[in-house]
């Protein structure tokens, strides 16, 4: 398994998404201007959106149900009672 296949992406971009929406309220004085603050959270808006779809996209994060899976005896998955 690849280094690349390990590390969880998404996740980390996702999170980093987070601490960027958070620079312009920690950093940032109150008056400040807002374009500052706008193009930082457009830019934390793109982050977590490819983030989102990296999450999408990893193996693993999907659940391979097969055929036998899917049909289920009774209505909550175990034998009718006789």
């Amino acid at each position: 398994m690849s280094i690349r296949a390990r590390l969880p992406f998404g996740a980390i971009l996702s999170t980093t998404s987070a601490v960027i929406c958070a620079v312009p309220t920690l950093v940032l004085p109150a008056d400040s201007p807002n374009a500052p603050k706008v193009a930082l959270l457009a830019v934390a808006a793109v982050v977590f959106t490819v983030g989102v779809v990296r999450v999408r996209s990893e193996e693993g994060s999907h659940s391979q149900a097969t055929p036998e899976d899917d049909q289920a005896d009774g209505p909550l998955g175990d034998e009718p009672p006789a």
